[in-house]
């Protein structure tokens, strides 16, 4: 799906990734699932296994989701199993015995539409007598040591057979989520995405996952705390519902007949802050009192969120702005914001936050704090980071439009600037770590679609919507409720401004009868459907329209023209 272009999908295609197999006993009859990244299946219409050492494919379903950690669980087909388990030998009451345990898995997918996987298996046997079971693998309990020797094996592109690349631990440090992530120096290339990376002793460090574009040999994995965290959360069947992930708006964004099968876990855990300032400046410590107390480390909170108060989530402790916090769960934190690698190694450092995205959404934490010059002991509950602007297609984010009078209306998600930007530098991003505390949306003018009734606004885009006729709609459900019901007057007036300059005031005035009398010219001259997005309809639109006109046919119908809608909402 495009988030670009309203109403269009991108081209299909097809993309190949690696996974590997564990155990879940959670299935008495197929206690099987294979581990991969989520971006390596997501979207995917079709999804294929191949064992590597024989000709038996099997589809696969999705079963689990975590984009925000690029994790996903995947369960063979019923009709596919028994196939699956005589081209394995794999000896399933073992496999239902041993915990976390693997064989290597590779697979493909598609990076919008259609998808097909490869296999392949550990070369071992758990058995001298019987080389044709499967060696079961364990994931890895701790964080390998720097300049560790690693090996990394899937199926990177070049080549159809499984692929062995070494070399050594060069890093551990967080992402820009601040999820824990170890880099390595061995191969990391496209198809390598999702397979095992083993230590010296033979177990799984980790999960390949990405590599730095433009650089030498810098790859990065997912290390086996993470894929523990995230496997555990599947097994408590721990799933996040649409109304906590869209914006809000959860089942009135997400159509029923639309929703997919697979789970989504829910995301990066957060202390509910704006963000922190480091205290190397003694000014700043004698300031907030730091000096008195002859306290060396912790960091200032520069804000607290500001969480919807009715929220019973949000009535426990919480951090407040100006806060000093000392330590994590007895972690101490250093004046840099840094904290131990653990307490066998003091001397390797890692980001603060680390120690809270590797919890689990809705834990509890113990912070020790100053406040107002006083230490106080906090239980805070972590929440899981709801962004203004949405983060990942289809866990946060889905392409949703408007068109009136050719300006295409959009809300601001990162999807949408990726593709409109490319490798330019967003003036949005001073908004993508901002927290949303209900269901706001930030809606731009994405582009105008030329045409007679828009002439003098050609050309613009990347603009904020500020208010239609003086309605100031908080997300794109709203905006459609103001088009079609809330219009009253000649002209349509619509403000919008520009990202750094809030006080200018653009004014796109159109006719009113003028944008009516054209719609149907605009959709039909660019190939659009549908003047909305469904998704965008809100339910008590639906509803009224539903009730107005009692007819399917004429319903549908109505939905896709602004023209249509309000003809059937007059009737009331």
């Amino acid at each position: 799906r495009s988030y670009s272009e309203p109403g269009r999908r991108k081209p299909q295609r097809e993309s190949s990734g690696t996974g590997f197999l564990i155990s879940w006993e959670e299935d008495a009859l197929q206690p099987i699932r294979i581990i991969t990244n989520a971006h390596v299946v997501r979207n995917a219409s079709t999804v294929r296994a191949r064992a590597s050492f024989g000709p038996h494919v099997v589809s696969c379903h999705v079963e689990w989701h975590s984009l925000p950690l690029d994790l996903a669980l995947l369960r063979i087909t019923e009709g596919d199993w028994s196939d699956f388990c005589k081209g394995w030998s794999f000896d399933v009451a073992v496999a239902a015995a041993v915990d976390g345990a693997a064989a290597s898995v590779a697979m493909v997918e598609n990076g919008t539409n259609n998808a097909s996987t490869d296999a392949l298996q550990n070369g071992s046997s758990s058995s001298s007598n019987n080389n044709n079971v499967t060696k079961l693998l364990t994931l890895s309990t701790g964080l390998p040591k720097l300049d560790e020797n690693v090996t990394c094996v899937g199926f990177p592109q070049g080549g159809t057979q499984i692929s062995v690349t070494r070399g050594v631990v060069s890093r551990i440090d967080v992402d820009t989520q601040y999820v824990l992530r170890i880099q390595i120096d061995a191969a990391i290339n496209p198809g390598n995405s999702g397979g095992p990376v083993f230590d010296e002793q033979g177990q799984v460090v980790g999960i390949a996952s990405s590599h730095l574009r433009g650089a030498g040999n810098i790859g990065y994995i997912i290390p086996s705390k993470i894929v523990s965290n995230f496997l555990q959360m599947c097994k408590d069947n721990d799933e996040v519902k649409v109304e906590d992930r869209f914006s809000g708006l959860g089942a009135l964004v997400v159509q029923e007949e639309s929703i997919e099968e697979s789970k989504h876990v829910p995301g990066i855990p957060n202390l509910a802050i704006l963000g922190s300032q480091t205290l190397e400046s003694k000014a700043l410590r004698h300031n907030l009192g730091l000096d008195e107390l002859d306290i060396l480390g912790g960091v200032r909170i520069i804000g607290s969120l500001n969480n919807n108060k009715s929220d019973n989530s949000n009535t426990g402790d919480r951090l407040e702005g100006d806060d000093v916090l000392l330590s994590i769960n007895g972690i101490p934190i250093g004046m840099d914001a840094t904290i131990q690698l653990s307490q066998t190694r003091p001397d390797e450092r890692i980001n603060y936050r680390s120690v809270v995205t590797c919890q689990r959404v809705g834990s509890k934490v113990t912070l020790d704090v100053l406040r107002n010059k006083e230490r106080r002991e906090l239980s805070v509950s972590l929440n899981m980071s709801r962004f203004v602007v949405p983060q990942y297609d289809d866990f946060d984010a889905i392409p949703l439009y408007l068109v009136v009078g050719g300006c295409v209306f959009t809300p601001l998600s990162l999807p949408l600037v990726s593709e409109k930007n490319n490798k330019k530098p967003s003036s949005f991003s001073r908004y993508y770590r901002d927290q949303r505390s209900g269901n706001e949306q930030m809606i731009v003018l994405s582009k105008v679609l030329n045409d007679e009734v828009n002439v003098g606004y050609h050309g613009w885009k990347n603009l904020v919507l500020k208010s239609v006729n003086g309605y100031e709609p908080k997300n794109i459900q709203e905006l459609v409720d103001v088009i079609v019901r809330k219009m009253e007057g000649e002209m349509m007036n619509i403000r919008c401004t520009v990202v750094g300059q809030e006080d200018a005031d653009y004014v796109i005035c159109m006719n009113e009868q003028e944008v009516i009398h054209s719609e149907n010219r605009v959709l039909q001259r660019h190939m659009i459907a549908s003047w909305c997005s469904m998704e965008a309809i809100s339910k008590d639109l639906r509803d009224e329209v539903g009730k107005n006109e009692p007819s399917e046919t004429k319903r549908r119908n109505a939905y896709h023209t602004m023209k249509g809608m309000r003809q059937v909402l007059e009737r009331a």
